[in-house]
């Protein structure tokens, strides 16, 4: 036998060398033409990547100045309405002997407005009335002056004039202008606002500092060039109805991105443009293609460089590597083997490393998620107490909202085993049929999806969040195993007594059957397993059913499996039934809750948070006092404060956090009543197991007055 053995292995040898060399023959070839394809294919990659960055820089910027533009014209609106207050309706006569406080007004108004170069009021035969500059005004016939005309001649709304050299001051500016009426009802003047275009310029020439390519212009939908940046000669004709962005704005656009010869730096440019509100007003954007380009082919020449001496190397070394075949083969097989099972071993550590930094990411989200979702709730109960009648239907849709928000939440913590149990009553003929928004988009169009539950199928006692996962992990396995499409029936019922086992409570029993490939009978035994799996490497952690599995036996239940190869597999869920429980209706208006008349302190760093809580204390007949740090509550209790009852944040910065304190507290003065709150769902179990009350946020003004009498009593 050991003579036969040995026949085999050399006779098969020189088979496997002759392989081999012919494999590290075209390895040597490949050294070279691969390194090659992958640095023309990076080029190509790289090439389409700075485009894609050159365009973003451009929207971006434009996005900026847009932004600056549209508060600018907000703010001069914002002015046009305060000053037609103060002109609308009155006679001329009267708006003359005025001057003096008219001029004061407007002056007040443009203190703090950079952007603006005056302001000035005409009356209806375009002679000066008042000025924000100067008192006393000379009076100017301003009647030839094109913003003055055209609301003369019966033009209504805000008017936005061509670009304008000041005659008092030689600034530029742009007029924007609106008409008023006299105390007859009659056409009484005009109130311009002349918004300087340096101010513009100033902006654009900050803004791009830091990218000297770029260039910036506000112009008007004619094409005459207000400001620009980088100034050039020009600067205040007209764009090139021929360019890019004139012919786009001629066809109606309002905003594009385009590529062309720029108007400001007549080079090829990425460019885009848009629309500054109603007005004819003009924002532009452009970026010059040739420095991109130039940047680009030194950092490729740069690689070729850099690259050329590992790949002839690489050569080098599959040429050497040739006249050691039949070593290296029998190496690498021996080291294959090991990698292969370290390679296992360390893809089940990646997948639990994974899994716990995703729950410590979405606990942490969730932390803040609540702190805002607590916001929300606490406020729409104080609107609904201050004003019961007004927006009901868009209260109680922003209560529904905020409600399916922290749900929400729940499934994201469940799914990353960041949310402890919260056991409900759940009635299952009202919960599982929803679900199907839930699993189905995860199934995909080739598998159909059916949910059926039982009318007499007794409610349960468990986690809806876990319960929700739980079918979702089956759901995903179902799919994985239908991949030419199939049926998954999600059946509930009251499990006859034989399927129960005579020894457990009575159950509900909840199949998950689908119509896939199946699962071969000397695995099923391993399939609850966590980290096993039969699906390939990256395509599954392991973990789903050890889940489900784990979510049956918290609740006193169990988890079996069938399997049919070719036909399909059925996952049962046993559940303990609950007791039924009157279901209460959810009309009519919540009751009253009853005065606590306590003194509460209140430790909350969060500002949004604390705002929010502090009036719901209050409507609860608290007297509140509130501090940011915990240190700051210890300090009232050792100058001799005793509030009926300290609420207080967990997560807070400096010294001690709202553990620390309560533990100081239940050290110092035991008699001292506490109740912590977090948002942090792991903290909940720890905190309860230390013998603190808690509750989690978001909480409800009920869960809250509920609470504080708990903890009172």
């Amino acid at each position: 036998m050991a003579t036969r053995r040995r026949t085999s292995v050399d006779a098969g040898s020189p088979l496997r060398s002759h392989a081999s060399v012919r494999w590290l023959r075209l390895l040597a070839w490949l050294s070279v033409v691969v390194p090659l394809s992958i640095y023309l294919i990076f080029g190509v990659i790289r090439y389409g990547a700075a485009q894609e960055e050159a365009v973003l820089r451009v929207d971006r910027s434009l996005r900026v100045a847009h932004e600056h533009a549209a508060k600018v014209m907000s703010a001069s609106e914002v002015l046009h309405e305060r000053v037609l207050l103060l002109v609308n309706s009155r006679s001329l006569a009267d708006l003359r002997a005025s001057e003096a406080a008219l001029h004061e007004a407007l002056r007040a108004r443009t203190v703090d407005q950079p952007q603006i170069q005056s302001i000035l009021i005409l009356d209806a035969q375009g002679k000066t009335l008042a000025s924000s500059r100067l008192f006393p005004f000379p009076v100017v016939d301003m009647s030839d002056g094109e913003y003055f005309r055209v609301h003369r001649d019966g033009f209504a709304g805000t008017y936005l004039s061509r670009p304008i050299v000041t005659r008092t001051s030689g600034e530029r500016v742009l007029n924007l202008s609106v008409a008023f009426n006299d105390d007859q009802g009659r056409f009484g003047g005009v109130v311009n606002v002349a918004v300087l275009t340096s101010y513009f310029g100033g902006f654009f020439r900050d803004m791009v500092a830091g990218d000297p390519e770029l260039t910036m212009s506000l112009f008007a939908a004619s094409g005459e060039v207000y400001a620009q940046w980088p100034e050039m000669p020009g600067d205040g004709t007209r764009l090139s109805a021929a360019g890019p962005i004139m012919q786009s704005i001629h066809e109606g656009g309002d905003a594009a991105r385009l590529r062309g010869v720029s108007s400001i730096s007549g080079e090829d440019s990425y460019l885009a443009y848009r629309k500054v509100g109603s007005y004819p007003l003009f924002l532009a954007a452009g970026r010059d293609r040739s420095p991109m380009q130039q940047a680009l082919l030194g950092e490729l020449a740069l690689l070729f460089l850099v690259g050329a001496l590992p790949v002839c190397a690489l050569f080098a070394t599959a040429t050497v590597a040739l006249r050691n075949a039949r070593i290296v083969l029998s190496t690498m097989e021996q080291l294959e083997k090991e990698t292969e099972t370290r390679r296992r071993a360390e893809e089940a550590l990646l997948q639990a490393q994974k899994l716990e930094a995703l729950g410590r990411l979405t606990g942490g989200v969730a932390h803040d998620f609540n702190n805002a979702l607590m916001v929300i709730s606490n406020n729409l109960f104080l609107l609904r107490r201050m004003a019961p009648d007004v927006g009901s239907k868009q209260i109680e849709s922003m209560t529904r909202a905020v409600k399916s928000a922290t749900n929400l939440t729940r499934q994201l913590l469940a799914f990353s085993r960041r949310q402890p149990l919260v056991t409900e009553h759940i009635v299952l003929q009202e919960k599982l049929p929803p679900l199907q928004g839930l699993i189905a988009p995860v199934l995909g169009s080739k598998v159909q999806l059916l949910v059926i539950v039982e009318p007499d199928t007794a409610p349960v006692q468990l986690d809806l969040a876990e319960l929700e996962l739980a079918l979702l992990n089956l759901g995903i396995n179902a799919r994985d195993a239908m991949p030419s499409g199939g049926t998954l029936v999600i059946h509930a019922c009251n499990a006859p007594a034989d399927a129960a086992a005579s020894s457990t409570p009575a159950m509900v029993m909840i199949e998950v059957r689908d119509t896939g490939t199946g699962i071969a009978p000397e695995l099923l035994s391993k399939v609850f397993e966590p980290f096993f799996t039969t699906k390939a490497v990256g395509q599954g952690t392991g973990l789903g059913l050890s889940q489900v599995y784990g979510m049956c036996e918290r609740v006193g239940g169990r988890a079996s499996i069938a399997s049919t190869v070719g036909e399909g597999t059925c996952v049962t869920l046993f559940i303990p039934r609950a007791a039924d429980r009157a279901t209460t209706a959810a009309t009519g208006p919540a009751p009253a809750l009853v005065a606590l008349n306590k003194t509460v302190v209140l430790v909350e760093d969060n500002e949004e948070v604390a705002a929010s809580v502090v009036p719901i204390l209050e409507s609860l007949g608290c007297r509140v006092t509130h501090v940011d740090r915990a240190v700051k509550a210890r300090d009232l209790l050792e100058q001799g404060t005793r509030p009926d009852l300290i609420v207080s944040d967990v997560v807070m910065p400096g010294e001690m956090d709202g553990v620390s304190l309560a533990q100081h507290i239940r050290e110092v003065w035991p008699a001292q009543r506490l109740l912590l709150m977090t948002g942090y769902a792991e903290q909940l179990d720890n905190i309860k197991r230390m013998g603190f009350d808690v509750l989690p946020k978001p909480c409800t003004p009920q869960m809250l007055h509920a609470a504080i009498l708990r903890v009172c009593s």
